[in-house]
């Protein structure tokens, strides 16, 4: 199973508008420049699914997505589920809920992105990730694998 990344955005401090990238790399706390790298955390990188985003009419980046990917219902990885992500190796931790900001986007956008909000990962082995990159969805030997290169 695999997707496509379709975008990249940064947050360089708490409050500003995502940045749009072409590349990114990302370390052992996150996407390099991004506000939320100062925060150890489950919550390091948020994945999106692109059809989401064309359902509810919204801008890629306008609700704080980091990785945008096309091709694959990331709201269907279990938690623990590894990926490669260009470069990077991830894995899968929890799903992102909608907060009340969701409604200062657009009143009721909260509620519509229930269990569609995308899901956060966090760095295993850190790399490029690139527009156009693939999105693989590893097995677990494959995964285990993975991690020791």
């Amino acid at each position: 199973m695999t997707g496509t990344v379709r975008g990249l955005f940064v947050k360089p401090t708490k409050g500003a508008k995502p940045l749009s990238l072409e590349s990114v790399v990302t370390g052992e706390r996150g996407l390099e420049g991004d506000y939320h790298t100062r925060f150890a955390s489950k919550r390091q990188i948020l994945l999106m699914s692109s059809n989401i985003l064309e359902e509810l009419d919204l801008e890629p980046g306008e609700i704080f997505e980091n990785v945008i990917v096309e091709g694959l219902d990331v709201m269907a990885l279990p938690g623990g589920q590894r990926l490669r992500i260009g470069q990077s190796l991830v894995e899968v931790t929890v799903p992102c809920e909608p907060c009340d900001q969701m409604d200062g986007i657009r009143y009721g956008l909260k509620e519509a992105l229930r269990d569609k909000r995308g899901m956060f990962v966090k760095v295993v082995t850190g790399g490029a990730i690139r527009i156009g990159d693939p999105v693989e969805v590893l097995c677990r030997e494959s995964a285990a694998e993975n991690s020791l290169k």
